[in-house]
């Protein structure tokens, strides 16, 4: 080969290897137009968090080929969330805090502007039909306000991170992020939390309750055999406790060498104070209502609750095939809270959608365990009031030496008694009347309180099922045995406290 034909050979290599890197290349220098649109706002008109009034978020399954959509909408004043059967939302604040970091964002850099590179990104839409591709789907993030005009549309990709590097300490990331219909791909710096998780958007403390204001607990040990239409009761434990600071007791005797494992009890009333929902299910229209009044329920809500593990008997009383947890508290709320079926499932499934329950109907197959399920049960809650559970208020302290003062007793057949129309009779008679009355109105009020409770929780309770933690249905339904232990050795051992309080702390003055 000639000098001259070798020197073409490497020119034409150059162009091709050339040619190439422009084609190949994810991200490039930027031109002057670019450049200038770089650090730019990417929603210039969308200034105020509090104008979003509603929010979806798309995520794409790759196993099931399908996108995943979670919404939170206000809807008639209240935020539901219309995914998950329009369930009550705890999110305005948080769509506001969520819509200031979309307000905040930013093209920082520009990546590239070619659609081959969306899957790579992770840009893809996930709600585009076109796109055969299953990987690279990104999340679509889409605010609109009362009038549903969009006021922000973005796709979320993957992270971009070099391989090893430790994300940046203020929670923000970098990814790629893409506006739906156009080709051009960004690097973003997102510090706003798009979470599409149901736990995220609900006031997930099912019972609104702290385990301080439990007073007593009965445990209805009980389980039904649907297919045999009979109930094996097992055993009902009765615990309580004067006030807060009370030692439990239970009823019944305690076995010979054994005591009340107060651990335990602690355990249960802090899991019930902690007891979290992670799904729901809508009841049928008027269950609730119907089970009250003791009207014939249809043929749709018995298999309705049939289908999660509760039953109707004959005289209208309502039975769950795992026993029931009664909790009365100082507020004057009393719980019944009762547990159904088991559920495998996962994802919208688990929060929102069909249930795979464990027991399989007559003449079908045990259902499948999803990869990943645990498990989880149903519950159903309801509450009642009953004031005779608010306690008085506290004697007023009588006034004594200690203090350098001291009281008469009144004495009304005292030669000494003022006249009636004496006026300091009348400011202390005064007194005494407002301060009854003031005393009169505060309990009346704790009576209010209490049934502003229940009523908020009853109608909270009404219309669901309720999917919760397995794990809480253990701490919560025991039986006697594992509220029993052996008395702790003489003196005590390491960490070992007096019954009625948690372990490790101990009373003021105590040797420890």
């Amino acid at each position: 080969m000639t000098d001259l034909n070798k020197t073409l050979a490497f020119v034409a290599v150059a162009v091709v290897l050339g040619g190439a890197a422009i084609v190949t290349a994810p991200s490039r220098a930027p031109s002057d137009a670019e450049f200038f649109e770089q650090g730019k706002a990417f929603f210039p008109e969308f200034a105020d968090p509090y104008a979003a009034t509603s929010m979806e978020v798309i995520d794409y399954d790759e196993k099931t080929a399908r996108p995943l959509p979670f919404q939170v909408k206000l809807q008639e004043g209240q935020w539901v969330i219309p995914s998950h059967h329009n369930y009550a939302a705890d999110a305005k604040d948080r769509l506001a805090k969520t819509s200031a970091g979309v307000i905040g964002l930013t093209k920082d850099t520009i990546r590239s502007d070619r659609a081959e590179d969306h899957e790579a990104f992770g840009v893809v839409d996930p709600l585009d039909t076109k796109v055969i591709t299953l990987k690279g789907r990104g999340k679509r993030v889409t605010l609109k306000d009362t009038s549903d005009k969009i006021l922000a549309d973005l796709i979320i990709g993957k992270e971009v991170r070099k391989e090893g590097e430790a994300p940046p300490r203020d929670g923000s990331t970098l990814r790629y992020v893409r506006i739906p219909g156009q080709k051009r791909t960004y690097g973003v710096e997102i510090k706003a939390d798009l979470s599409s998780k149901f736990a995220d958007w609900i006031e997930t403390n099912l019972l609104k309750l702290t385990a301080d204001k439990i007073r007593s607990i009965t445990i209805d040990n009980h389980k039904v055999d649907p297919e045999r239409g009979t109930l094996e009761k097992i055993d009902v434990i009765n615990l309580s406790r004067k006030d807060a600071t009370a030692p439990w007791t239970i009823d019944g005797t305690l076995p010979d060498g054994k005591e009340l494992d107060t651990a335990k009890i602690n355990e249960l009333t802090a899991a019930l104070a902690e007891l979290k929902i992670v799904g729901v299910r809508p009841k049928p229209p008027g269950l609730t209502r119907d089970l009250k009044t003791g009207q014939g329920l249809s043929q749709q809500a018995r298999r309705s609750l049939q289908e999660r593990g509760f039953y109707v008997l004959k005289d209208g009383s309502l039975l769950s095939n795992q026993g029931d947890l009664i909790v009365s508290t100082v507020d004057g709320a009393v719980y019944t809270l009762r547990y159904g079926e088991v559920t495998f499932n996962t994802g919208d499934a688990l929060t929102a959608g069909d249930d795979a329950t464990a027991e399989p109907k007559p003449g079908e197959e045990t259902p499948k365990k999803p990869e990943g399920a645990g498990e989880n049960r149903f519950l159903l809650v309801t509450v009642a009031f009953d004031p005779s559970l608010i306690p008085p208020p506290p004697p007023e302290p009588s006034p004594s030496a200690a203090d350098g003062s001291f009281s008469i007793p009144e004495n009304p057949d005292d030669v000494f008694e003022r006249a009636p129309d004496d006026p300091k009779r009348v400011a202390e008679e005064k007194a005494r009347a407002d301060k009854a009355d003031a005393k009169a109105k505060a309990e009346q009020k704790r009576i209010e309180d209490g049934q502003k409770l229940v009523q908020d929780l009853t109608n909270r309770f009404n219309a669901w099922y309720y999917v919760t933690p397995g794990e809480s249905f253990r701490k919560l339904i025991m039986d006697r045995a594992s509220l029993e232990r052996a008395p702790a050795p003489a003196g005590g051992s390491p960490g070992s406290g007096p019954p009625g309080l948690p372990p490790g702390l101990f009373p003021p003055g105590s040797p420890h």
